[in-house]
């Protein structure tokens, strides 16, 4: 993780939501929890879930034998050490509730190789509300990724509350259960994939919605139910077998009959591919406003070069960590005086107006909730080919190296919103340099033109976007492949094909000279109804047109 991540305010590094009382008694007073079962609430906060469980036993057993519970049934952790003090002024001495990490609680001895056989299922319950989107201790993520990061072969995002469940599940008992609330992004997002497969082979799953609400955080929670050796899946009441989840390109438990039968065919990522832009690292020194046809330039640019050395190459690096390897490779360049180029941005007295368009800029591709098209708001410094640009990441902190989407830089294709409720499509013209925040995509090689068009018209009716958004992914993101993972509407007739294609063409033409539509403008309706889901009618796909760039992608045979 970054070492930007690593220096959020304390609340958000922690990931700590604290669970409300009556959240915790709604979900503990569900839960069959006998008098003898070990329990463990690896990050208890301030106790809501502990106090809820002493509370729903001390309705049944003495006063005395719920204090001998406490002190041998029930263990913890909490990491923040106000809410442990907290906690402890009102539970009372006990050895087994501790302040410390869960991460290195009951950790086994590092071992990437055999840590499975030092692992001592313990537990008939594991009960809490583990942190989201928390920091991980920078001297363990390496090994934890090693623990926790693979399991039957898959990805496990480096998550803390992905990593908690399945720690959790190595400590729980065959037959016990995890109940966890949880970040709902549990259930379709594609980095989450690994951990529902995984969680699918070895455990009865359930979801259910969360009893209450959290006043902290606006985040969507769930509350996940697993029964470890058990089978099955069961989303919000719906039970969900594993062929329908498979279906779906991302392993999605949001599927539903309805949604799964748009999985059978190809997807748009066997026409198009998508990607991601640039983070450009610090826009203000690069990216300009178009007003009225000019842009404010506040700043000149001049090249030299530098040493390269050790202490660079650390100021640069994850975590400040360079391998032995790496350390000597580099005192080697050092000790030759070897240099590197590198950019100096100088601020000018008084702006200059450029007129654009300009040789010296690029039209950049900024995110718009605009549909259809819009003309450029935004152009970015782009002399020599980016040469600035270019010099100013590379020569900047370790995560700004890489440049997203480069290979696709100025070419035509189909661009949205990141962020965003829905998916506001539009065409993308040739000639824009690409931002990180307006994900985009372009025909693969040897697909006909008109599938631009035809994919457009698809992203801009309400069942594309439901889809979208009830199945492959929920947040508010619209990552670049959860495009690609789109159902292609193979089920249109080459008939009806044609007419979307035409139609969209026409409202592009119309969008260009001026004219605005939004999500449900009436001159869209023609569109939605011409893409109406016809069973039985997806078209074969054929091995004969494989893109020469992606084997693996066919195109469909629709002629």
């Amino acid at each position: 993780m970054s070492q930007a991540k690593a220096q959020r305010e304390t609340k958000r590094q922690l990931g700590q939501f604290l669970t409300p009382p009556a959240i915790a008694k709604a979900i503990v007073d569900t839960l069959p929890i006998q008098l003898n079962d070990m329990v463990l609430e690896p990050s208890f906060g301030t106790g809501a879930f502990l106090f809820a469980l002493r509370d729903k036993l001390a309705r049944t057993f003495s006063e005395e034998t719920i204090a001998y519970w406490a002190r041998t049934q029930v263990e913890g952790c909490e990491l923040e050490a106000k809410a442990y003090a907290t906690f402890r002024a009102r539970w009372g001495e006990t050895e087994r509730c501790v302040q410390g990490d869960f991460f290195r609680f009951r950790m086994p001895a590092y071992n990437k190789h055999r840590y499975f056989a030092e692992i001592t299922p313990r537990y008939d319950w594991i009960i809490g509300n583990p942190p989201f989107g928390g920091t991980i201790a920078p001297d363990i993520q390496d090994n934890l990724d090693d623990l926790y990061g693979f399991r039957h072969g898959r990805k496990i995002k480096k998550e803390t509350y992905a990593f908690f469940i399945v720690k959790s599940l190595d400590l729980l008992k065959p037959g016990g259960r995890l109940v966890f609330i949880c970040s709902d992004t549990l259930l379709s997002i594609n980095t989450m994939r690994g951990l529902r497969e995984y969680l699918l082979d070895t455990c009865l799953v359930e979801v259910s919605r969360l009893p209450g609400m959290f006043a902290e955080t606006q985040q969507p929670m769930i509350v996940l139910s697993l029964t470890k050796g058990g089978s099955g899946l069961t989303v919000f009441g719906n039970a969900l077998t594993r062929e329908m989840v498979e279906a779906t390109p991302n392993a999605s438990w949001l599927v539903t009959p309805d949604f799964a039968r748009y999985f059978t065919g190809a997807t748009l990522g066997d026409f198009l591919v998508a990607t991601s832009g640039m983070t450009v690292g610090r826009n203000e020194l690069f990216v300009r406003e178009i007003r009225n046809g000019q842009i404010e330039e506040f700043y000149d640019f001049t090249f030299s070069e530098r040493l390269v050395t050790v202490a660079l190459r650390q100021s640069q690096a994850r975590l400040g960590k360079l391998s032995t390897a790496q350390i000597r490779h580099i005192r080697e360049l050092e000790q030759a005086g070897a240099t590197e180029p590198c950019v100096t941005v100088s601020k000018r007295a008084i702006p200059s107006l450029v007129p654009f368009p300009h040789p010296d800029y690029a039209p950049y591709n900024k995110a718009t909730s605009a549909i259809l098209y819009a003309p450029p708001d935004y152009a970015i410094y782009w002399k020599d080919d980016g040469r600035a640009v270019y010099t100013f990441k590379k020569s900047g902190p370790w995560y700004l190296h890489g440049v997203g989407g480069k290979t696709y830089f100025k070419r035509e294709g189909l661009t949205w919103q990141l962020i965003s409720s829905h998916l506001n499509i539009r065409y993308l013209p040739p000639g824009y340099i690409l931002d990180s925040g307006a994900p985009c995509a372009f025909l693969r090689s040897g697909v006909n033109h008109d599938e631009l068009f035809f994919i457009m018209g698809w992203c801009l009716t309400d069942i594309c976007n439901t889809i979208l958004k009830k199945v492959i992914n929920h947040t508010r993101n619209i990552q670049s492949k959860d495009f690609e993972r789109l159902p292609y509407p193979s089920w249109v007739s080459p008939t009806n094909k044609a007419v979307v294609v035409a139609l969209v063409k026409n409202l592009l033409a119309r969008a260009k000279q001026g004219e605005r539509f939004q999500r449900g403008s009436t001159a869209l309706a023609p569109i939605e109804n011409l893409f109406a889901y016809i069973p039985g009618t997806h078209a074969t796909l054929s091995a004969s047109h494989q893109s020469p760039k992606k084997p693996r992608q066919l195109m469909l045979a629709l002629e």
